[in-house]
């Protein structure tokens, strides 16, 4: 599948708040049904921007912030948030292995880090070990069409293409959400026996 990584090099435009207007955080845990998570890893967090918003909206959470560039950990690790504190850990991961047990995570997330993945089936199947039976999994990332910025459109993929790899993976509960204006919103569960 066609891909594009992000330059590391602009790590500072990851933590422009201007992004929340678009990528609206309240939105995408609306759409999760206001969960009450104790662990969520956040795949490819980048600087950790969601992973601390999602730690503020879940105060009981620990957060893992796991990214593949060490880069991203430092500044993680250089720029501790007052109000979540310890509770944002960030973690080397590779693309498809994070170095995390079976079922640890009560929910997982990936923000803009599909249209990167060079094999998002098995990125997928990796969300899916980390979550515990019962677990969510949120997906976003850029939607086809004509939006300004973002990745080219032959690397962006359609929420129903999002859905049918969550599918494969053996999420259930797939389901794509309206609210956000240049990205969709996929959210699935790992199912309970």
């Amino acid at each position: 599948m066609p891909h594009q990584k992000f330059d590391v090099s602009k790590i500072e435009r990851l933590e422009d708040r201007a992004r929340f207007d678009s990528l609206d955080p309240d939105v995408m845990w609306s759409a999760l049904g206001s969960p009450s998570p104790r662990v969520i890893v956040d795949i490819g967090a980048g600087t950790g921007l969601f992973a601390r918003r999602f730690a503020a909206m879940a105060p009981d959470a620990t957060v893992f912030a796991a990214d593949t560039a060490p880069v991203m950990l430092r500044w993680i690790e250089e720029h501790p948030d007052p109000v979540v504190g310890e509770r944002i850990k960030p973690l080397l991961a590779e693309e498809s292995k994070v170095p995390l047990p079976d079922g640890t995570a009560d929910l997982a997330v990936m923000i803009n880090l599909h249209h990167e993945l060079i094999d998002p089936a098995a990125s997928y199947r990796e969300a899916f070990r980390l979550l515990r039976r019962g677990g969510q999994f949120l997906v976003v990332d850029w939607s086809p069409g004509n939006t300004e910025g973002g990745p080219p459109q032959h690397i962006r993929a359609t929420p129903e293409q999002i859905v049918d790899l969550l599918e494969s993976a053996g999420f259930v509960e797939a389901v794509s959400f309206a609210g956000l204006p240049k990205h969709s919103i996929v959210t699935a569960r790992k199912n309970v026996p």
